[in-house]
């Protein structure tokens, strides 16, 4: 999330929070559909039941699911009060609560789904990339502080023994590797499987997930938090819980029926066709897991952004009211 968006965001906060003096009946709480961000792409696709068949939720209010082109437009519509809750990569809405929005994260939904791949029969370890040019999907983003880390594990210097590139956009660069016009591509699902099934002679010998265990301890790393509003969780406590319970349930019916999934996610314009997304559900890291019992995951992977990029994470990890036990 650029700084523009957030400064935009503060000040939308300030309209946002005037209307917390006025009853929720004279706000027509009741009447106002509550509206839930989706961002097109792997994020979405867990939640894909709750735009297909929407829960009925107390008090009779209805939830709308949105697919949601990128992350500074979400933020622009949670802050400003049009949306009650959002998917978000963790970074960002960790940046979005220190900077003083009030969102608390509900659960994460979506754990470590990154991959490195590469046809190259001799790349066994991450000591091989010494000397190589290595494609990073997305520069400031979870892959890159993953990979930086794992590298300074491997005793590379991500800086001056390899050449880490960010030129090409996720699914230029799942082509690329596809094509073998680039040999070494960090790349999170679905993109991942995109280029394995245009090419099955790429490989993942090395288990980023495994070496992340290795340093950290931790079973994996969160990149997908669900976040609600505070005002939201305060005022409709029970219309959020009915909401958390049909996203835990889409989830399990997800990565039950891939196929099915995938069919809604390309109906619903989440930005993936069915059979790619049917076969990346399976190989990706859906999982809902409530705030409070997420919280050793997701503060062990903020601290990698803060020991990299303080500012990513807005220079501090979130406070204890962050994580919300709904």
């Amino acid at each position: 999330m650029s700084i523009r968006t957030l400064k935009i965001a503060v000040a939308a906060l300030a309209a946002a929070l005037s209307l917390a003096s006025q009853p929720v009946a004279a706000q027509g709480a009741a009447a106002k559909p509550i509206r839930l961000g989706a961002l097109k792409g792997p994020s979405g696709i867990g939640l894909i039941r709750l735009f297909e068949a929407p829960p009925s939720l107390p008090g009779g209010a209805a939830l709308e699911a949105i697919a949601v082109p990128s992350a500074d437009v979400m933020t622009a519509k949670l802050v400003s009060g049009e949306y009650e809750l959002a998917t978000l990569p963790l970074n960002v809405a960790a940046k979005l609560r220190s900077a003083g929005i009030p969102v608390t994260l509900a659960a994460v939904i979506g754990d470590g789904m990154v991959k490195l791949l590469s046809a190259d029969p001799a790349f066994a370890s991450l000591a091989d990339l010494k000397g190589k040019e290595l494609y990073v999907a997305g520069q400031g983003a979870t892959p890159d502080y993953l990979v930086r880390r794992l590298l300074k594990e491997a005793g590379l210097d991500p800086d001056k023994d390899l050449r880490l590139s960010y030129s090409l956009p996720y699914p230029e660069m799942a082509a690329a590797l596809a094509a073998g016009k680039i040999s070494y591509a960090v790349l999170p699902e679905p993109f991942a499987t995109v280029a394995t099934m245009a090419n099955p002679g790429l490989k993942a010998p090395v288990d980023l997930g495994a070496l992340w265990t290795k340093a950290t301890g931790q079973v994996s790393y969160p990149m997908t938090a669900l976040v609600a509003t505070e005002r939201f969780a305060a005022e409709r406590p029970e219309a959020l819980r009915a909401i958390l319970a049909a996203a835990k349930d889409s989830l399990a019916w997800v990565k039950a029926d891939p196929a099915a999934a995938g069919l809604l996610v390309e109906k619903h314009e989440l930005g993936l066709k069915a059979p790619v997304a049917a076969k990346a559900i399976p190989r990706s890291a859906y999982v809902y897991v409530p705030a409070p019992t997420a919280r050793p995951a997701v503060e062990a992977l903020l601290k990698v952004f803060l020991e990299t990029a303080p500012a990513s994470v807005g220079g501090k990890l979130p406070d204890g009211a962050f994580y919300g036990a709904y």
